[in-house]
């Protein structure tokens, strides 16, 4: 009899831990080829799957790469003029777009940091998620220590360093090199690579992060031959500058060579390049490398970290004036559900339902349901709620009653 208790104990709990693990699985952002940018999101991030991190300044075709390595081509033939398009993966069908917006201009086209769940270059068995960073420029043409310099630079780290927290983890830090020519990385490139190796450094990160960096230098298409002469003694010169400007690399950085434009049909001396090959093969072998314990900004730079805060707030709240309706609706659901099996049903029926005795069970559903809706989406749905319907009817209450300063703190 013992032994058949403890049977459908097991079972019971079997079916509660099953039913908890779907409601946080049907919470992860798993949707292919959407662009997710919110913090929330990034803590939502799959953590099964490879994580790529893509670094580049304005005007280095990282939007066109992503694309590629999502399986898009952008392809140049006769049908279009010999206008480069992008086709979709599989058809061949011109689309007018892929994942990732791109445009040829000075502009970066991407604001903040996204992530996106990728097929890699269309194979169904090479799953990735690749992180989009917004492409950086040296506004003072060249002078970096320039404060609007260091203001751009300042809230790009601040908004990557949020999102890889949230994430918990990568595994390879992409850098693009838009400039295979002249050989020279810019300066604020090497900004940010100067604050990825200290972040990673005060936080006390085992092993080195550059053992998780690739640099590559991108818009080598392999129907063209311009960037092909001397490439590896460049290659060498750039991971022997990059030792010597970045004080805690002690590596040779892997430095590959990466094209996206396709010509149709290929020319006779076309050749297939294997850079993206050997950048999936980097990411295959890379561990995992953890985010969690970055060092937060000091002194001045404080203010890029508060000003990013904000930002993240102010998209939650205008989230949650959008969704709180739903919100709301849902969580008088899962209350009223929990009310009903408590105070309606008879005990034996009731336990059919997993009601136990206590409010373990209660505030472990709340919980699951809080998580799989989003701890920032519940708790600012409950504020702009509270702002909108309730604060204009109690608020003068409160006021006469505790005075006009605790009416103020409670909003």
């Amino acid at each position: 009899m013992a032994s058949e208790d403890e049977t459908a104990a097991s079972k019971v709990g079997r079916l509660v831990r099953d039913a908890t693990l779907g409601y946080i699985n049907s919470s992860r952002r798993v949707d292919k080829d959407k662009v997710f940018t919110t913090l929330e999101d990034f803590t939502r991030a799959d953590p099964t799957k490879k994580r790529l991190v893509v670094i580049g300044c304005t005007g280095s075709g990282k939007s066109t790469l992503l694309n590629v390595l999502g399986g898009w081509r952008y392809v140049q033939s006769k049908d279009t003029d010999y206008q480069f398009v992008w086709q979709k993966k599989g058809d061949g069908e011109t689309t007018s777009s892929a994942i990732f917006e791109s445009a040829a201009s000075s502009d970066s086209v991407t604001k903040k940091s996204g992530f996106a769940n990728l097929h890699f270059r269309g194979d169904a068995e090479r799953e990735l998620i690749v992180v989009d960073t917004p492409g950086h420029d040296d506004p003072a043409g060249g002078d970096i220590d320039s404060q609007e310099a260091r203001d751009v630079l300042g809230a790009i780290a601040a908004d990557l360093h949020n999102k890889l927290k949230a994430l918990g983890h990568v595994h390879t830090l992409l850098v693009l090199h838009n400039d295979v020519i002249a050989n020279r990385l810019n300066p604020a490139t090497y900004q940010i690579l100067k604050m990825v190796d200290e972040k990673f450094e005060k936080a006390g990160v085992n092993g080195s992060v550059w053992e998780h960096v690739v640099v590559a230098y991108s818009k080598c298409n392999s129907f063209e031959t311009t960037w092909r002469g001397g490439l590896e003694s460049k290659k060498r010169a750039l991971q022997a500058s990059i030792r010597e400007k970045i004080s805690g690399c002690s590596v040779d950085v892997p430095v590959l060579a990466l094209g996206g434009g396709e010509i149709d049909p290929p020319p006779p001396s076309h050749d297939e390049a294997d850079g993206l090959e050997k950048l999936w093969e980097f990411i295959s072998a890379a561990e995992p490398l953890d985010t969690t314990q970055l060092m937060p900004f000091e002194g001045a730079d404080v203010k890029w970290q508060k000003m990013i805060d904000q930002r993240d707030q102010a998209e939650a709240r205008a989230k949650a004036a959008l969704i709180y309706a739903m919100v709301l609706f849902k969580l008088f659901v899962v209350l009223a559900s929990l009310f009903w099996r408590h105070a309606m049903l008879p005990g034996w029926m009731s336990m059919l339902l997993f009601n136990f005795p206590g409010l373990i069970d209660e505030v472990l559903i709340v919980g699951v349901f809080v998580y799989w809706v989003g701890p920032q989406d519940v708790i600012y749905s409950l504020k702009h709620a509270y702002t909108t319907w309730v604060e204009p009817k109690v608020g003068p209450y409160i006021e006469q009653i505790l005075g006009p300063s605790a009416a103020k703190k409670d909003d």
